[in-house]
């Protein structure tokens, strides 16, 4: 962090610069929530953002994430915390809807009674204050107070670890926006927390829930794994259970992050309400995959699986062309795990948003054969047995509406088998 400290020195020396009055043009430029992406990753290593989580939100995130909080122009009395605040740009995104006052103490005095925010690193925190300074210069309050001053009445923005707050932390808040650290952390293993390793956002997002009073409004942008990942179905339902809430996916991050996210918005009370989690309608007139095929992951890790067993036929992704059939196998392994009798068809797990197709499937029809299947293949097997079945889901699952479907129920890099089995096909 040490490069990030120099930068905040320039801004520091660039305010010590300034003379009092007309000094809006030398700021201008100073404050973009567009560009501090950018700087930053000029001035951390990889590891150091990684370490942070360092996702910072853009102008358009930002306003989107500050209007679905609830606030307004008209409210002059709500108090902000972004708990994660990062260099401030949802704080400095919510001071839009603030007055700003002839003189920058006073501006910062009323400012900083209704800013809270708190971040792990003194970088962060110091990043945040001085650029929320100057956005109070831009926008025409006139310098006359020293930084240490202008610092001071920003104290309730300080170093403090996210995981550490309590009730009494989130007492006087009645807005909380917020852009957790996507990292994965080792699971709690409470509550909600089965073992692994998780998405760190879906754990700082329900301590906050846990601890931030009823009544509170949230506006939260998180990882889209949240949204529509198996292992956080539980995760899911905690949520809907603690606050009534709208969710508005988002797609890509930014350029240059390769995450998708949703806007999760709501206000805070115990709710039996479940959230509407994607824009799918169902009908129960509408056959879905699991309704004729029995889906599961290929059991064969080839990493970790040795070469003991059966010798078998063997299918993975790169011997599998898309769209196609095979009828005669080119590669064997031996295997001592559960085979899979044909017809059935195999998909990519992996797929993105940006493909053209998000299901790229093939037909595996070689009669009477046991077939080793790789774990990065998802298995439909015919409940029938029958191959003129797979040759009509091959006809349903290459088709627009499936595309429509998988891009609204999940967009990160993998399909699960629940949202597989749920694929309309009617």
């Amino acid at each position: 962090m040490e490069k990030l400290a120099k930068h905040n020195n320039t801004l520091r020396e660039i305010y010590e610069s300034l003379d009092d009055g007309n000094h809006k043009k030398i700021t201008t430029g100073l404050v973009d929530l567009d560009s501090i992406d950018s700087i930053l990753r000029t001035l951390l290593s990889i590891d150091e953002m990684r370490e942070a989580g360092s996702f910072f939100t853009g102008r358009n995130l930002a306003e989107l994430s500050i209007i679905n909080a609830g606030l307004s122009n008209n409210d002059q009395s709500s108090v902000i915390l972004d708990p994660t605040c990062g260099a401030g740009n949802l704080l400095i995104a919510s001071t839009s809807l603030f007055s700003v006052y002839p003189r920058l103490s006073q501006t910062l005095e009323q400012w900083g009674k209704r800013l809270y925010g708190f971040d792990l690193y003194e970088s962060f925190i110091d990043a945040a204050k001085l650029r929320i300074i100057f956005e109070a210069l831009n926008r025409g309050a006139i310098k006359d107070c020293s930084l240490e001053e202008a610092m001071g009445h920003l104290n309730n923005i300080y170093v403090r670890d996210v995981m550490s707050l309590d009730d009494s932390a989130l007492n006087n808040v009645s807005h909380i926006v917020m852009n957790p650290p996507f990292s994965i952390w080792e699971s709690p293993k409470t509550g909600i927390w089965k073992q692994g390793r998780v998405n760190a956002a879906g754990i700082v997002l329900e301590h906050v829930l846990l601890h931030a009073p009823k009544g509170t409004k949230i506006s939260a942008i998180l990882p889209d794994v949240l949204r529509s990942g198996s292992r956080y179905s539980h995760w899911r339902k905690f949520i809907s259970q603690s606050v009534n809430a709208n969710v508005k996916t988002l797609g890509r991050f930014n350029a240059k992050t390769d995450v998708d996210v949703f806007l999760l918005y709501g206000e805070l009370y115990e709710n039996n309400k479940e959230i509407k989690w994607n824009e799918r309608v169902s009908s129960d007139k509408d056959t879905i995959v699991s309704d004729h095929f029995d889906v599961r992951v290929g059991p064969l890790v080839a990493y970790r699986d040795p070469l003991e067993g059966i010798h078998a036929p063997y299918i993975h992704s790169k011997n599998s062309p898309p769209w196609s059939t095979i009828d005669n196998f080119t590669e064997y392994r031996k295997f001592n795990g559960r085979l899979i009798e044909t017809p059935f068809i195999v998909i990519r797990r992996t797929s993105s948003p940006s493909d053209k197709e998000r299901v790229i499937a093939t037909l595996v029809a070689c009669p009477s054969s046991n077939v080793a299947v790789e774990n990065h293949l998802i298995i439909l097997k015919p409940k029938s047995g029958l191959l003129e079945d797979c040759h009509w889901l091959l006809t349903k699952l290459k088709s627009e509406r499936v595309n429509a479907y998988i891009n609204d129920v999940i967009r990160c890099r993998h399909l699960t088998v629940g949202v597989v089995k749920e694929i309309p096909i009617s």
